[in-house]
């Protein structure tokens, strides 16, 4: 199911007829494992004399929609792509060594080289990524060539792996090999099993934007008074050895140097994470096609545009609180929630930082889950109460279709019977889940509450809503976002971008979802 917001000239003054059944809503949206990290193991040279090469191993049925009156909508969006690094939360030990490149000078692509701090370990061979780019093995050469060729070109290897007795052991070059693991396309790499009796050493190079506090560990005056405390599935998030994650301070979460807050905002700066929020981003990111609307959540943060400072940094956000319907603010420190333990390598637990590294959607999600009492209480929901929270407006209309008729009806969570609002809360989990037939909004034609529409009709009024920038949102069938239907997760929330009549000429109808 889906759902519509409408101003609030749009719901009838009236008390309609104390005959309308209520109905239930239908299953909340959301639901995420953690993602698991795949494993790699590095080509190990050859014991002897060089061995011959190693061989790499390598349109959907829409269940309802929503809407939203907006201002002005974005006609351009970003390229829909994430990425991010990460690294293991074992505290430093002998096996491991970090040394600092000094240069004064800026590299390519804006990269400050003296922000480039060069890590050595040791360990067994394996490694752990989310995406992996080229892997280059080189013969031939001397692992100390090697090393030089690696410490220069800090923006193109993320990493170089050789067998650790081809050092100490003085092995003549054209017995060594190694790998060098491209920059480009890589994503969250790292060795597994570090140890100081390892037979393989790696080298890491780690960019940081910010300098880093002192054991990653953020001073306590600095602190809010939620991070430290935070749960998932129950389970506590942060430990002496689990530490939560700042971003740019060189713990591997978008330590780049185009780092910001916030800047050019577009739905596609929203990338999920492990929390089964979906209905939370979806809702996000359809109230991101208007400009200034995002912005306005975090107004009450100073200097936001020139964001995040070397020195600590807090966010204030507005949300609004549903069971008054008045605007609350929450400061927040500059700590995202890390993945729990057994997840691998040290990485967001929720929303990833954007492809072009702002970290406004980590920030707003963080506020919102901290509003609604915790991550596991914005675990499955639907879009229309993330457009409450975020817009102080409970003018929501929801779209289902009849299975009686196969039509579509209009509903709220306005009781006609008395004439008031159901009692909302912050959390989905905690609000009255009634809802009931209402007129039809004025926009697109309007319609009684006992009005039902075809599914060609629901376009033309779709359209409507779409040219007075309503915002729009779409939910699929099914019971697990684990699986597919024509290309489209089922039980998941998406928002409807914009709506297209007679495409090319083929008299077919679309709509387009993020």
């Amino acid at each position: 199911m889906g759902s519509c917001q409408s101003t609030p000239e749009d719901m009838p003054e009236d008390v309609p007829p104390p005959s309308v059944t209520p109905k239930r809503e239908s299953q909340p949206y959301g639901s995420a494992d953690t993602p698991k990290s795949k494993e790699n193991v590095a080509p190990r040279p050859p014991e002897g004399p060089l061995a011959s090469k190693s061989k790499e191993k390598s349109s959907s049925k829409n269940k309802g929609k929503s809407s939203s009156k907006g201002k002005d909508k974005k006609s351009e969006s970003k390229s829909d792509k994430s990425s991010s690094s990460s690294k293991s939360d074992k505290k430093p030990s002998a096996s491991s060594t970090t040394l600092v490149i000094k240069n004064s000078t800026n590299g390519a692509g804006g990269y400050d080289s003296s922000s480039w701090k060069l890590k050595k370990q040791q360990f067994y061979g394996s490694t752990t990524f989310k995406e992996l780019g080229k892997k280059e093995i080189v013969q031939g050469k001397s692992v100390q060539e090697g090393i030089e060729m690696f410490k220069s070109n800090p923006e193109k290897y993320v990493a170089m792996i050789y067998q650790t007795n081809m050092v100490t052991d003085r092995w003549p070059a054209n017995q060594c090999q190694f790998v060098l693991q491209h920059r480009k396309g890589t994503t969250n790499y790292g060795p597994k099993n570090v140890s100081p009796d390892g037979n393989q050493t790696i080298l890491m190079f780690e960019y940081e934007r910010l300098p880093p506090f002192p054991g990653n560990i953020l001073p306590k005056q600095y602190r809010d008074k939620w991070t430290d405390t935070m749960t998932h599935n129950g389970q506590m998030l942060h430990t002496e050895y689990r530490l939560p994650i700042l971003p740019g301070r060189g713990m591997g979460v978008c330590d780049d140097p185009h780092l910001k807050i916030i800047g050019d905002v577009d739905p596609s700066d929203i990338h999920q994470g492990a929390v089964g929020n979906c209905w939370l981003l979806s809702g996000i990111s359809a109230l991101a096609e208007f400009d200034g609307a995002i912005k306005k959540l975090f107004r009450k943060t100073k200097k936001l545009d020139q964001r995040p400072f070397d020195e600590p940094n807090m966010y204030t956000v507005t949300l609004w609180d549903l069971a008054t319907w008045k605007e609350v603010d929450y400061k927040i420190d500059e700590r995202l929630c890390a993945a729990p333990p057994g997840s691998g390598q040290l990485q967001l637990l929720a929303s990833k930082p954007s492809e072009d590294s702002e970290l406004w959607v980590c920030y707003l999600e963080k506020a919102l889950a901290i509003h609604c009492g915790g991550w596991d209480k914005i675990t499955g929901g639907q879009c229309t109460h993330a457009w409450s929270l975020l817009t102080g407006c409970k003018e929501q209309y929801t779209i289902r279709i009849n299975p009686e008729t196969g039509k579509y009806a209009c509903y709220a969570k306005f009781n006609p019977n008395i004439g008031k609002w159901a009692p909302h809360a912050n959390s989905p989990h905690d609000c009255e889940k009634t809802m009931w037939r209402c007129p039809w909004p004025r926009v697109g034609g309007g319609g009684d509450l006992d009005k039902e529409f075809t599914a060609d009709e629901l376009f033309k009024k779709m359209c409507a809503w779409d040219e007075e920038n309503y915002i729009v949102g779409a939910g699929t069938g099914g019971t697990s976002d684990k699986n597919k239907t024509d290309g489209m997760v089922d039980n998941h929330a998406y928002s409807v971008i914009s709506t297209h009549r007679n495409v090319a000429g083929t008299k077919i109808c679309l709509f387009k979802v993020r």
